[in-house]
């Protein structure tokens, strides 16, 4: 994880990105309500897994205990970027009704990760169940934050049904690689099911004056 921090740190456009997406988050949760944050995108590759996994290492250096949960059981890669092992998690928690502090990575002071584990085939079944619904709810007395990494909102049903469940969602667009109708067709769709859409993340915009990208919330 400190591999992360200090590239992240490096880059201090993208560190004080971060920096306010978290301090927006905060704004949005002025009155408390939310615990449980998911994000998605319209399609692959616009860079949802490393938003939420750099807002989770800055809220956690803002003292705020976070989990961030792999829920993107098609395509799981949140243990990819942290450098976890994959083997067990979300998945086999649910299965084995173990404890959930066996499966949990710590990664740094205020910030544990959950794995999506072996990826099932019945993914969507596993989104729907009690199950889960009943472990987020017991988790959320644990953490601050609650962060959930979802798949892309037009490719499959899951973050649809997880947006049900969760307090608000964050889309992520990858700047001039999608088209605005299909970002308008992903918030439709997320509206369709009274989804709090709290802000919107544009990912991959360039700086004028560098050959660099960063992240604006």
């Amino acid at each position: 994880m400190e591999a992360h921090s200090l590239r992240l740190k490096q880059e201090a456009h993208i560190t004080e990105s971060y920096r306010k997406l978290a301090v927006n988050l905060e704004y949005a949760n002025i009155d408390g309500n939310i615990k449980t944050v998911m994000i998605t995108s319209s399609m692959s590759n616009e860079g949802k897994t490393t938003t939420i996994s750099n807002l989770s290492c800055v809220m956690a250096e803002l003292n705020k205990k976070i989990l961030l949960i792999d829920l993107d059981l098609k395509k799981p890669a949140v243990h990819k970027y942290f450098n976890l092992t994959n083997s067990i998690g979300l998945a086999d928690l649910l299965l084995n009704k173990g404890k959930y502090n066996e499966y949990i990575h710590n990664i740094q002071p205020g910030l544990d990760v959950l794995t999506s584990g072996r990826v099932p085939s019945n993914s969507t079944e596993i989104i729907n169940s009690k199950a889960i619904k009943d472990l987020l709810k017991e988790l959320s007395s644990y953490y601050d934050y609650i962060f959930l990494d979802t798949p892309p909102v037009i490719l499959v049903s899951d973050p649809i049904n997880i947006a049900v469940y969760s307090d608000a969602v964050i889309l992520a667009v990858a700047y001039s690689e999608v088209d605005k109708e299909t970002i308008k067709k992903s918030v439709n769709i997320l509206r369709q099911v009274n989804a709090n859409i709290i802000g919107t993340v544009f990912n991959k915009v360039p700086l004028s004056n560098h050959n660099k990208h960063y992240y604006y919330y």
